[in-house]
C-alpha cells in the first residue's frame, strides 16, 4: 500500500464528512480504507456521481439542487438580463467555499466524478451544481455564461477563469474559478490535483454567480 493511495483514501474520507455536513446529515464513523485503492475509497465515501446530459449555454438556478452539469438555458428562471444568478441567501457556502472541498481530487480527462477525477470543467460545473446553479459542461461553452468581467483587477472571488493555451488549436481549453489574491483554485492537468495555484493572465473572465 503506497502512501499516495493512504493520502488519497483519506482525502476522500474527508470530503465526504464536508458534504455531509452541508447536507445536515451526521458525519458518518471513521472508516478503515487500509489496502483500498482511490476508486475503492472514494466509492465507499458516497461521494455524488453521474453523467450530466449534454449541455446547452447559460446558467440557471435549481430550486431541486443538482448532482451534476445538468443542461439549462439563460432565460432560465432566477437569472437577471446579464444572465448572473444573484447568490446563495446568508449562511450558505460560496463558491469558493464549495471549490475547497475538492482540493486534493486527482485530475481526470473527461472527469466529472469526485471519486474518480475531475477535468477542469467537470471541477467547474460540480462548484456550482452545488450551489443549484447548472452551467455548461465544457470550458468553452461555460465561457458564454453570465456576464463578461473586464479583467483580473475587477475579478470577484467565484468568477470564472478562462484560458486559451493551445496556440494551434484557438479557442478556449483550460478554466479555473478565482479566490482572490491573483489566485484561483482549477483542476490544471493529467498527473496533478485540484490545487491553488496563481490566475496568471485569463484569456477571458466570467461572472456567473453574484456572491453575497
Amino acid at each position: 500500500m503506497s502512501l499516495g493511495w493512504v493520502q488519497a483514501a483519506a482525502r476522500v474520507a474527508e470530503i465526504r464528512a464536508t458534504l455531509n455536513a452541508v447536507a445536515g446529515r451526521p458525519a458518518p464513523t471513521a472508516e478503515t480504507t487500509t489496502g483500498a485503492q482511490w476508486s475503492a475509497a472514494a466509492a465507499a465515501a458516497g461521494l455524488p456521481t453521474g453523467n450530466p446530459a449534454p449541455p446547452t449555454a447559460g446558467a440557471t438556478r435549481s430550486t431541486n439542487r443538482p448532482t451534476g452539469a445538468e443542461v439549462s438555458t439563460a432565460a432560465g428562471a432566477g437569472v437577471d438580463q446579464t444572465g448572473v444568478v444573484p447568490g446563495a441567501p446568508g449562511g450558505q457556502p460560496s463558491v469558493v467555499d464549495v471549490a475547497r472541498r475538492y482540493l486534493g481530487v486527482p485530475y481526470l480527462w473527461g472527469g466529472d466524478d469526485p471519486a474518480v477525477g475531475l477535468d477542469c470543467s467537470g471541477f467547474t460545473s460540480l462548484v456550482f451544481a452545488q450551489l443549484g446553479v447548472t452551467v455548461p459542461r465544457t470550458s468553452a461553452q461555460q465561457a458564454t455564461a453570465g456576464r463578461a468581467v473586464p479583467d483580473l483587477s475587477t475579478a470577484q472571488p467565484g468568477d470564472l477563469l478562462f484560458f486559451d493555451y493551445s496556440p494551434d488549436r484557438p479557442g478556449i481549453d483550460h478554466v479555473g474559478i478565482y479566490i482572490g489574491g491573483n489566485q484561483m483554485i482549477a483542476a490544471p492537468q493529467p498527473g496533478e490535483v485540484v490545487k491553488v495555484q496563481a490566475a496568471g493572465s485569463p484569456t477571458v473572465i466570467r461572472r456567473v454567480l453574484t456572491e453575497g
